[in-house]
């Protein structure tokens, strides 16, 4: 595993190496032995929470939890938390006074149930001020802290097994989670452990920590899904009077597994965060589907060490034909169609507004902010948090997920060209290095703007100053407990924090619809929806989106009826008389393909089919086959300028010379006005038609018809 840099994490003793006590005391600096702690501690007025006066006293205590409440204050620490020392106290205080009052007294702290512990506080605020303490007192809660995550970590230190064996996983606590470089879900926990038959909570367990020792899931996908799918069939398995026949035997396989789908479709049977869906989706039943058959072939697959890790058990009973039954009973579904509507994208409208209230984030908390949007006036307050501000502002210009945006690194700009470029509007002056994590092998830079990299350094030179000195890992490091800025800003925060903004806000789209700003993800299909319509080629725009294949950037691009509606003005095409042709879609792919350089001129394009010579010269403005649009106005126009002074210094000279004006018939006369006739009608129509797509072609007499041969360039020539 590739730790953060940052503070030192705890070193790793085997725990064969020595006794609990011994690892426990390898671990802890000097500063912190002893049954008072803090005045050896150096800079301990930022270390305990109180200042230097405030010190944590642990006399009385056995030397076991003596060592261990030590080490889970140091542990809080070397985490970026400030260590509560009146709430370590209340703790040594308690478990010094529970032997005297005839309490049993737990041998671990890692190992007692936490509940236990609590109960055992009442009962000594009771035996001191004659009354329990309410239920959501801050001390109360303070306590139910240090016994939480410190605690985990305890545990996880003092365990001498396989870090699977635990029932809680959490690689804020367990060192020895194995994790990607980039792990977006560091922060995030799951408990395996919660399953209550032993015989699937072994098996679940092991399951899961050979997916991911192995690299078949990645931390994110295990804690945030598969544990989840696989502790709802644990619990189902709860609900079965004889559970054991369920996993074990394969006549009756195809019952229970459509039972399984039933009871895992119901809402009731299903949470997260405390919160009950309306509604089941397909894709969400054929996940714990999918979970529970491939545990059953797991377990299947390696028989012998099952035997020797789980014991005699139902799993005994496996065939190889369980898992494919189960599977049987996953509901098709038909493909994922391309965006067809506007529900993820975020229009013109919704993005004003957002941007007007970008401030209201950065200022301090309370202060009011004048917003002005789509002609309206609000005061909102304050909300003292400008990283947020600049995620969104970065995610709004780069597309680049959430995930991505907080596990950006502090160094992730380098030269686009390997030297500073100043470079005009919109176009790239840098790379962008983001914290890529979906995909593997997917690239992790980005060509970004002026405007990108401004916001990049403007959060640079602000967490200098708030960290001055530090070598921080991240460009967005998670603002409460992170007293290193080792953390980044996790994404559920992230989310939580943009859902408030939103509720302030209020922001709309142009069809009066609130947007929510915590569905990141629309930001993302806006940036490639706009750049597919800005004609980007679907590999560079496979590129800048990190997509393994262009079939999922297509996902991306909304087909909005406004951009059909203007791709499609943009083949109406005007000759050199002001006459319209038709140039189709079709027409012009044909042209790109043909990729001829000498069809390209300096004012236009020759549609002369590549198999034919062209028999005019130069006199391209008089020609049936030319075409130009508004790309070349200013050549139009300058050659404009000099075709009328060529005419009327030429003319002047030739009646200097004979004394009589130029005949009108004169051929280079001629062809000179057709040219300057030509071009008047070509701007005149390109100023009738500001913005439109403009053509010139034919001569000035009648209309010649352009139609393009699809065929005909792949003809061999005679």
């Amino acid at each position: 595993m590739t730790g953060d840099r940052g503070p030192a994490r705890l070193r790793l003793v085997p725990a064969t190496a020595a006794d609990p006590e011994s690892r426990m005391l390898a671990d802890l600096p000097a500063g912190w032995h002893g049954d008072v702690i803090g005045p050896g501690v150096e800079g301990w007025e930022s270390v305990g929470e109180g200042g230097r006066d405030r010190a944590l006293h642990l006399e009385g205590l056995p030397e076991r939890l003596r060592l261990e409440l030590a080490w889970m204050a140091c542990w809080q620490h070397r985490d970026g938390l400030k260590v509560p020392v009146d709430t370590c106290n209340q703790l040594a205080s308690l478990l010094a006074w529970a032997p005297g009052a005839g309490h049993p007294l737990p041998q671990s702290l890692a190992w007692a149930d936490k509940q236990d512990l609590l109960r055992l506080h009442g009962v000594w605020f009771h035996a001191r001020h004659g009354r329990l303490p309410a239920e959501n007192s801050g001390s109360r809660r303070r306590l139910g802290r240090v016994l939480g995550y410190p605690r985990l970590a305890l545990a996880a230190r003092l365990h001498g097994g396989a870090w699977w064996e635990l029932d809680t996983w959490h690689p804020r606590c367990d060192p020895r989670i194995p994790l990607r470089p980039r792990e977006p879900s560091r922060s995030v926990g799951c408990s395996p452990g919660d399953a209550r038959i032993p015989w699937a909570r072994t098996a679940i367990k092991w399951h899961l920590s050979v997916l991911l020792e192995s690299g078949m899931l990645t931390w994110s996908t295990l804690s945030c899904q598969r544990s989840q799918s696989l502790l709802r069939f644990a619990r189902w398995l709860e609900f079965l009077p004889g559970p054991a026949a369920a996993a074990g035997d394969p006549q009756q396989a195809g019952v229970f597994a459509a039972a399984f789908r039933r009871w895992a479709a119901d809402p009731a049977h299903r949470s997260w965060a405390g919160r009950q869906p309306a509604a089941v989706s397909a894709r969400a039943v054929n996940l714990d589907l999918w979970s529970a058959a491939d545990l059953m072939t797991f377990l299947a697959d390696h028989r012998q060490e099952a035997a020797r890790i789980i014991g005699t058990s139902p799993w005994d009973g496996l065939t190889d034909a369980c898992p494919a039954i189960w599977l049987r009973q996953r509901t098709r579904i038909r493909r994922r169609e391309i965006l067809t509507d506007e529900t993820r994208y975020v229009d013109d409208h919704a993005l004003a507004q957002v941007t007007a209230c970008l401030p209201v984030l950065g200022e301090p908390a309370g202060q009011p902010v004048t917003v002005t949007s789509g002609g309206s006036t609000r005061v909102l307050p304050g909300q003292d948090d400008p990283q947020l501000m600049r995620m969104l502002l970065l995610q709004i210009l780069t597309g680049r997920r959430a995930s991505e945006i907080c596990l950006c690194p502090f160094d992730c700009l380098s030269p686009a060209t390997g030297s500073t470029v100043d470079a005009a509007e919109g176009d790239a002056v840098a790379r962008f290095r983001y914290g890529q994590s979906k995909i593997d092998a997917a690239p992790d830079t980005i060509f970004v703007d002026a405007e990108a990299v401004t916001v990049i350094e403007e959060q640079q030179q602000w967490l200098r100053g708030r960290f001055p000195g530090r070598d921080l890992p991240y460009l967005f490091p998670q603002r409460r407990a992170n007293a290193h800025g080792a953390k980044h800003y996790g994404t559920s925060n992230y989310g939580r924090s943009l859902a408030l903004f939103s509720e302030l806000a209020q922001i709309t789209d142009a069809a009066g619809l609130p947007v929510k700003l915590s569905h990141t993800h629309r930001f993302r299909h806006t940036k490639f929806t706009r750049l597919a319509e800005l004609g980007l080629p679907v590999h560079v725009l496979q590129r800048y989106a990190g997509h393994s294949t262009p079939t999922m950037s297509m996902h991306y691009v909304a087909r909005r009826d406004e951009h059909a509606e203007q791709a499609f003005l943009a083949t109406r095409k005007f000759r050199a008389d002001g006459t319209r042709v038709t140039f189709s879609r079709e027409d012009h792919d044909a042209l790109h393909l043909l990729d001829r350089a000498d069809r390209f001129l300096p004012n236009g394009y020759c549609l002369l089919p590549p198999l034919q010579r062209c028999e005019k010269g130069n006199a391209c403005l008089t020609c049936g086959v030319f075409v130009t649009d508004d790309s070349h106005l200013a050549v139009l126009q300058r050659q404009l300028g000099e075709t009328t002074e060529l005419i009327e210094r030429t003319t002047a000279r030739f009646l200097d010379r004979h004394g009589r004006p130029m005949p009108d018939g004169n051929i280079w006369l001629v062809e000179r006005e057709a040219e300057r006739d030509a071009l008047a009608r070509l701007l005149a129509t390109m100023r009738a038609s500001p913005g439109r797509a403009v053509q010139g072609a034919g001569s000035t007499s009648s209309p010649v018809p352009v139609s393009i041969d699809l065929t005909r360039h792949r003809e061999q020539q005679p």
